[in-house]
Formats: structure tokens, C-alpha cells, sequence
């Protein structure tokens, strides 16, 4: 299994860059408007076979880390202590193929 570190700087410096962009191409989105979208493209992944077009995958990508700047929420931290929660949990594969924890 290969392992991908994204140090928080990099992610800091990333959803900077997206928020600066978002903020001057639609500055009057919310969170609301923001997940509306994130759903379209994940409706979008779902329904056709780019599951691992990386573009696709970077336009959820961007919508998760402008929802986090939008909610001021840190993201690193927040993934990390849900991180420690699921790492405790015991998970199941649902009927629908997904992970679910029991």
C-alpha cells in the first residue's frame, strides 16, 4: 500500500489559493450554494465512469476545501480528530458497497 502525506501546509497553502479565487469568481456563494454544488459533481462522478479522472476528482476536491474556508473550519485539524474517532470504530461493508461504521 503506498501512502500520501499532504503536510497542513500544503493543504493551508492550497485552500488559500481556492479561496482567493472562489472569493473573486463567486463572491456571494455560501456553504449552502457551495455543498449544492460539491453534490452536482459527486452526482456527476457517480453517474459516469471518470471516478478516477483526476479533474473530477479535483473539482469535489476544491468544493470540500472552500466549504472548510467557508465555515472557517480547520480542515487538517477537523480530519485528523475525526480520524481518531474512526480509527476506534469497527466498520462493516454495507449493502450498497459502502463502509459503515457499527
Amino acid at each position: 500500500m503506498t501512502k500520501h502525506t499532504l503536510p497542513g501546509s500544503d493543504i493551508a497553502q492550497l485552500q488559500d489559493e481556492i479561496a482567493e479565487w472562489a472569493n473573486f469568481t463567486i463572491p456571494d456563494r455560501t456553504a449552502y450554494s457551495t455543498v449544492a454544488k460539491l453534490l452536482e459533481e459527486i452526482g456527476e462522478l457517480i453517474a459516469s465512469e471518470r471516478m478516477s479522472d483526476p479533474q473530477e476528482l479535483a473539482d469535489v476536491a476544491i468544493l470540500v476545501l472552500d466549504l472548510f474556508y467557508l465555515q472557517e473550519v480547520d480542515m487538517v485539524d477537523a480530519v485528523r480528530s475525526k480520524m481518531m474517532v474512526n480509527v476506534r470504530r469497527n466498520w462493516r461493508i454495507a449493502d450498497n458497497g459502502s463502509a459503515k461504521h457499527v
